[in-house]
């Protein structure tokens, strides 16, 4: 296998911990994430530590495990004072703690000044995640219009929260096409990346039941818990999933 043949064990097992995370097994994900993590800490990579932290974080918020998120992101932004690890702070912001995002942003910025996936990309998405969190989704897509030019370069953040603006602002058919967009091109889907790919399946139930399209909806939801059919039950946003789903039959 290939990951038996790889020199980086903790490579395979940050892999492993993403695609179960995909599947929605959050507790194999972490545990997975763990062990990739005290390897790389025995080998004195901080930088990986940080890598790994900082992605797990991500995922966490987006499934609603924000305590997950919060302890994983102060320890990806304690490891490393690096631009690449700013999905942390994208994750502090939708858990709810704006004052540490905004802490972050303010100590790279001055580090970063020419970084254009640090400026162009990562400071418009934590922005538009305080915003979001904040009950300003308008302001949030407005932040977020810019990145479309390097959205080849992101894994999705930008769609994904693009997606949750229009879901707040009450705009279906706008969710659905930032939610399609994942589902469409998963072949360039970053396998480090947050599971936005089967939570796209499910922003995409909820945008089309906002459209009226009960039918489109029942669907969406079938999918995503189809992909999820071995997740963890007591995820906050599978939880919510269900209880959607059952108000459509």
């Amino acid at each position: 296998k290939w990951e038996d043949a790889n020199s980086y064990p903790y490579w395979s097992l940050t892999l492993q911990a993403q695609t179960a995370a995909l599947d929605g097994k959050w507790h194999k994900s972490k545990d997975l994430s763990n062990q990739a993590a005290a390897m790389v800490e025995r080998g004195g990579i901080k930088g990986w530590v940080a890598r790994i932290a900082s992605r797990e974080a991500l995922t966490g918020a987006a499934f609603g495990d924000c305590q997950t998120a919060k302890q994983k992101a102060t320890q990806a932004l304690a490891s490393v004072n690096d631009a690449s690890y700013s999905e942390s702070a994208v994750a502090l912001a939708m858990c709810g703690e704006v004052s540490q995002a905004q802490a972050h942003m303010a100590k790279l910025a001055p580090l970063y000044p020419n970084d254009t996936r640090f400026n162009g990309i990562w400071l418009p998405v934590i922005r538009a995640a305080i915003e979001l969190h904040s009950g300003q989704p308008a302001q949030a897509l407005q932040l977020l219009e810019p990145v479309r030019r390097y959205e080849a370069a992101t894994d999705f953040q930008p769609q994904y929260l693009r997606g949750l603006a229009y879901l707040r602002l009450g705009q279906g058919a706008e969710a659905a096409a930032e939610f399609q967009t994942i589902i469409d091109r998963h072949g360039l889907y970053d396998i480090l990346g947050p599971a936005l790919y089967s939570l796209a399946h499910l922003g995409l139930a909820r945008a089309s039941a906002l459209s009226g399209d009960a039918m489109k909806a029942r669907k969406s939801y079938q999918d995503f818990f189809a992909m999820w059919k071995d997740a963890d039950a007591d995820l906050p946003i599978l939880i919510e999933a269900k209880k959607e789903y059952e108000k459509l039959k």
